[in-house]
C-alpha cells in the first residue's frame, strides 16, 4: 500500500482526495507546507507527495518539500503549463503532473506508476512560440543519451555510463520526447530528425598518413620499415 501525503490549502479538496484515494487502496495523510514531516527516517514518511496547485505553482513550496522529504517523488495536481516550467519543476523532484480534469481512476493510476518509479506527465504542455518545422538542435548530452538508447541500454545502465542518476536520465528523455515530438523510447531511437547524430559511439580517431615527397616515397619503397 503506497503512502500518499496530500498538500493543499483547500480543505474541500483535501477531503475529496482522501475519499477518492483511500477507497482505492492508498494510505493517505494530509498536510500543508508549514507542517510537513521533518523526520525523513520515520515510518510515517510518505512514498510520494500529491500537491494541489489551485493557487498556482510556487517553487518555494516545492523547495520546502524537497528539503523536508529529499528523494520523495512529487505529483502535481494542476492545469497545463509551459514546457520550460515543467522542466524546472522536474529539477525539484516532480515526477508526475495530473490535469485537474482527469478522472479519479487516472489520478490513482498515475500515483501508482510514480510510486513504482515511472514519470507521468499527463497533459499537453503548451509550446511557446516554437516553429512547426524548425531544425532540431541537440546538446552533446542529449546525443549521448540517444546513442546509448539505440544500443538498447535501459535507464539505469545509461545512468551508469554517463555518471548521472537514473532520475536525471528520465528528465533528459522527457525533454527529448517533447523536443522531437515523439511518444516513447522506441520512436525516439528511430526518429528521423536524428540523422545528424552518430548511430554508435564515436570511434577512435583514424591515424593520418603524412604526405611524403617523391624522393622520400621512393626511399620508403626500397627500405620498408619492419613490422612490429
Amino acid at each position: 500500500m503506497s503512502k500518499v501525503l496530500l498538500v493543499s490549502d483547500q480543505p474541500v479538496l483535501l477531503g475529496g482526495f482522501q475519499e477518492v484515494l483511500g477507497s482505492r487502496g492508498f494510505d493517505v495523510a494530509v498536510s500543508d507546507t508549514s507542517a510537513l514531516p521533518g523526520d525523513t527516517h520515520s515510518a510515517a514518511r510518505p512514498d510520494l507527495v500529491l500537491m494541489d496547485l489551485t493557487a498556482g505553482l510556487n517553487f518555494g513550496d516545492l523547495t520546502e518539500v524537497s528539503g523536508r522529504l529529499p528523494g520523495c517523488p512529487v505529483v502535481l495536481w494542476a492545469e497545463s503549463m509551459p514546457l520550460d516550467t515543467v522542466f524546472r519543476a522536474l529539477e525539484f523532484g516532480v515526477r508526475g503532473i495530473v490535469e485537474r480534469s482527469s478522472s479519479a481512476e487516472h489520478l490513482a493510476d498515475s500515483l501508482r506508476r510514480v510510486a513504482g518509479g515511472e514519470m507521468q506527465i499527463g497533459f499537453a504542455a503548451t509550446r511557446e512560440s516554437a516553429p512547426a518545422r524548425r531544425r532540431v538542435s541537440l546538446t552533446p548530452r542529449e546525443r549521448e543519451i540517444v546513442t546509448l538508447l539505440r544500443q538498447g541500454l535501459r535507464n539505469k545502465q545509461i545512468a551508469v555510463e554517463m555518471g548521472i542518476t537514473e532520475g536525471t536520465v528520465k528528465i533528459y528523455l522527457f525533454r527529448l520526447f517533447h523536443k522531437l515530438d515523439v511518444r516513447n523510447r522506441f520512436e525516439l531511437a528511430r526518429c528521423g530528425a536524428l540523422e545528424q547524430m552518430p548511430a554508435s559511439p564515436a570511434r577512435p580517431a583514424t591515424t593520418v598518413t603524412p604526405r611524403l615527397s617523391p624522393a622520400a616515397r621512393g626511399a620508403a619503397m626500397v627500405s620498408p620499415a619492419p613490422l612490429t
